[in-house]
């Protein structure tokens, strides 16, 4: 009972699965590669620095490009614990490896119901629809075009 209680779900194995399994349930029948789903995850929390008139999923920080540094090995694990429960599936090919839904992963992610949730959604349908056709390095370009300005946006005064 201690362990519960010290366990933490915000950026565990267990938010960071069921914020894949959302994005692999939007972009389905479409596989990602690890890298995409970082990338359209990084978009989904923070959907208004994106597109301006939509919210993001997490509050502005500074510095929320340090999120991609940490996220890839808990993106990883995640991925390894949905994989052992044949919640995602792992396709090899012929660019490398894609992850995609199996029939247990609407159930998976369909077990919890809120306004975070119902908020994921909607910030990924909303990067499908304005992203989803980007390629991994044009994802890439895309989320990088916004380090230096986060980088600054709480430090810095305005000189004018």
């Amino acid at each position: 009972m201690e362990d519960i209680k010290k366990m933490s779900l915000y950026n565990s194995q267990i938010e960071m699965s069921i914020r894949i399994a959302k994005i692999l349930m939007g972009f389905n029948p479409t596989g990602l590669s690890i890298e995409k789903i970082i990338c359209v995850d990084f978009i989904v929390l923070n959907l208004n620095d994106f597109i301006p008139t939509q919210d993001s999923l997490h509050p502005a920080i500074p510095r929320r490009d340090t999120q991609l540094a940490i996220t890839r090995k808990t993106f990883t694990e995640s991925l390894d614990l949905m994989k052992k429960y044949k919640i995602v599936k792992e396709i090899f090919t012929e660019d490398g490896i894609i992850f995609a839904v199996t029939d247990k992963t609407f159930s998976f992610t369909n077990a919890i119901q809120n306004e975070y949730i119902l908020k994921m959604e909607k910030n990924i349908q909303i990067t499908k629809e304005h992203y989803g056709f980007l390629n991994f390095g044009e994802m890439k370009e895309l989320v990088a075009s916004k380090f230096g300005r986060l980088d600054m946006e709480s430090h810095y005064e305005p000189l004018l």
